[in-house]
């Protein structure tokens, strides 16, 4: 899984055509969903929260040092409630169907 997804983010980064504000939506997305599914079999709400915390920090090195992004509201803003919604819509899915 963690293969096949790092493949899927190395090939939709390189693509010329896309912004790099959207890039950095779709990265923080992958990584609030990958967060939701950790989440949805953690045993309580610290863990849920350490892991969506855990995802954000996780994002901002890849932020900085990848797309070499030195402004603030794109390092620490943009896609930020992409991530915060996208793990708690996967943390609900994934609960409701294996919970």
């Amino acid at each position: 899984m963690e293969f096949f997804l790092g493949n899927f983010i190395a090939i939709f980064l390189h693509f010329r055509n896309v912004d790099v504000e959207d890039k950095i939506l779709l990265v923080r997305g992958i990584l609030g969903s990958i967060a939701g599914v950790i989440s949805a079999f953690s045993s309580s709400f610290i863990y849920a929260a350490i892991t969506v915390l855990v995802s954000y920090i996780i994002s901002i090195p890849i932020v900085v040092f990848y797309f070499k992004i030195k402004r603030n509201w794109l390092v620490f803003g943009k896609g930020s409630l992409t991530l915060a919604i996208a793990w708690f819509l996967i943390l609900v899915s994934v609960y409701n169907v294996f919970g």
